[in-house]
């Protein structure tokens, strides 16, 4: 612009042609002082090298990294500057969902909770925690992190319940059918009753005994029992019987013990346990662990 300028002015006008040889000249020098400081910043291009594994690594601890003290607020936005094209927001009761577009095409969907009384990285933690942790086992992590409540109290299974419900989180271990989490491989000892046909007390005694696998936080806290395709085929009566296969029955009146007792002898010697349909009830059968001599 300084350059034009000067170029359009009238020779004749020798006071206006100097003005704006002066400025032109004090540009330039602006300019190479820009380009100087340019070049000593600039990073060295043999530094920038990074191999797969430094990615990875950084990948891996991005999470520790963003909500650390090494990146200041003002570095997290220049870098979501860079990388985000658009962001959509659409109201969903106590949430926000945010759409955000990448540059390059990708898509991302957040939600977002319109009230948050504590760091955001508390909330996505206990967001993530809460699809495959109860409320006991996350307080437990996060009182092991020496994180606490926005009071500065210890979590505990109820605040942690209570910070779950305010902000609308989902979980894998919550009977609020609003708020639990699909797929997450755990349903209730009703469910479990029901699916293989039997009475809750008879799910709580399996799941002691180690015929179920399942979460308890203790007390009153419901009973979340790991249902798997390959316990379905082994406890609903729907397997082949096979040859090696012994009934409990026939061991307990052997053995002179108890059935719950049998049971508790072929979980700790890692044999396999089925129920077998005969007649019209489903009866406990063992199949010995591989290499196991028979079950007699």
């Amino acid at each position: 612009m300084a350059r034009r300028r000067y170029e359009l002015v009238d020779p004749a006008n020798r006071l206006v042609a100097q003005t704006l040889e002066t400025e032109w000249n004090q540009r330039l020098v602006e300019l190479a002082q820009a380009r100087q400081t340019y070049e000593a910043q600039r990073p060295d291009p043999q530094g920038l090298v990074s191999t797969q594994a430094d990615m990875q690594q950084a990948v891996a601890q991005l999470r520790q990294v963003w909500y650390g003290e090494v990146v200041t607020s003002q570095d997290r936005k220049e870098l979501l500057r860079c990388l985000v094209e658009q962001v959509f927001l659409e109201s969903r009761g106590k949430l926000i969902r945010a759409q955000v577009r990448w540059y390059g095409g990708a898509a991302s969907d957040l939600d977002v909770p319109k009230y948050l009384f504590s760091a955001p990285q508390l909330y996505h933690q206990v967001r993530e925690l809460a699809q495959t942790h109860t409320d006991a086992e996350i307080a437990q992590r996060l009182n092991q992190a020496g994180l606490t409540t926005v009071k500065g109290k210890p979590w505990s299974p109820r605040r942690v319940m209570d910070f779950r419900l305010s902000n609308a989180i989902p979980s894998g271990f919550t009977t609020n059918s609003q708020l639990r989490a699909s797929d997450t491989g755990y349903i209730t000892s009703a469910e479990a009753a029901a699916r293989l046909g039997v009475g809750q007390s008879c799910i709580q005694r399996w799941y002691r005994l180690g015929v179920l696998v399942g979460k308890h936080d203790g007390g009153q806290s419901p009973l979340w029992i790991h249902w798997t395709e390959e316990m379905a085929q082994r406890l609903q009566g729907g397997a082949t019987p096979d040859p090696r296969m012994v009934s409990v029955r026939s061991l307990c009146l052997q053995q002179g013990r108890r059935p719950d007792e049998i049971l508790a002898w072929a979980l700790a010697n890692a044999h396999h346990i089925y129920r077998l349909r005969r007649g019209s009830t489903l009866k406990f059968f063992l199949l010995p662990a591989p290499a196991s001599p028979p079950l007699e």
